[in-house]
């Protein structure tokens, strides 16, 4: 069989994963659904009803191509009112809003300082750099200060998470502190 040798040293790594059914009878802390709206019925129904005021119900190529829906627009424009921001970017997941950023903000003059848990995602996207990447201990303010001081850049950027994925620790409110005393670009 093709691949066998690779699926048995992936079984032998413990990192071998298959796909089941979700069991709807357990509580789940595994997804992004941590609100629990993929079982409010009442809000599927008014975003189908939403959806149907339009001709049309979604993009129908990369939004820079030909742009995007109407609802999207405004869904942005709620989210900047609601949170005090000048403008706002709404992706499909968290995955593509690494991708995203992590690629376009550094340029090859900056630094990108990364947590060493941040999601495997922002790990991907930062192997597209040309910038320096370095990784700071997790959490530490500390170590992301003696980074910051000992390394020459244009602009420092920073990727931690509020919340971590795998852990489930909560980002350091010292973070905040030392990203304010550097004036960098702060991704959470």
């Amino acid at each position: 069989m093709m691949y066998e040798n690779e699926l048995k040293a992936i079984v032998k790594a413990s990192r071998f994963r298959e796909r089941k059914i979700y069991d709807n009878s357990l509580i789940d802390f595994a997804s992004n659904d941590y609100l629990g709206l993929s079982e409010k019925k009442q809000l599927l129904k008014r975003a189908y009803e939403r959806v149907n005021m339009f001709p049309t119900h979604a993009p129908k190529a990369s939004l820079m191509v030909n742009g995007y829906h109407e609802i999207h627009y405004e869904f942005e424009e709620f989210l900047c009112r609601q949170n005090g921001f000048e403008a706002a970017h709404v992706v499909g997941s968290g995955f593509l809003a690494n991708l995203s950023l992590i690629e376009a903000l550094p340029r090859k003059a900056d630094v990108l300082l990364m947590d060493e848990e941040y999601h495997a995602s922002g790990i991907l996207a930062s192997k597209l750099l040309s910038c320096e990447v370095c990784f700071f201990k997790h959490n530490d303010a500390e170590a992301l200060e003696k980074l910051l001081q000992s390394k020459k850049y244009k602009r420092a950027i920073v990727a931690v998470e509020g919340i971590y994925s795998m852990s489930g620790d909560v980002l350091n409110r010292d973070i905040f502190d030392v990203v304010d005393r550097y004036n960098t670009v702060l991704i959470v």
